[in-house]
């Protein structure tokens, strides 16, 4: 299981997802499990159309929200299991 976590570590941070966010996203995908943080590593809305788009080629059967909240510079995340 943790080849599986690396590979879709590799494919997110390829995209330009951080590497934190990368782990968290591939530790939800793979025990399937939801997940939500908040951190500052700037997120826009094409990157999280990105991240959908591979979810939605690869059938990881999670849906990634980002909302930002731009007066503490900081993003929530939030990925649902499906």
């Amino acid at each position: 299981m943790a080849d599986r976590s690396e590979e879709i570590i590799v494919e997110l941070t390829d995209i330009g997802v951080s590497e934190h966010d990368a782990l968290v996203i591939a530790d939800c995908i793979v025990t399937r499990k939801s997940c939500s943080w908040v951190n500052t590593d700037p997120v826009d809305d094409k990157l999280v159309q990105d991240i959908n788009s591979l979810v939605k080629k690869n059938n990881y059967n999670i849906s990634v929200k980002v909302d930002a909240v731009p007066t503490r510079s900081k993003f929530i995340w939030d990925v649902k299991v499906k």
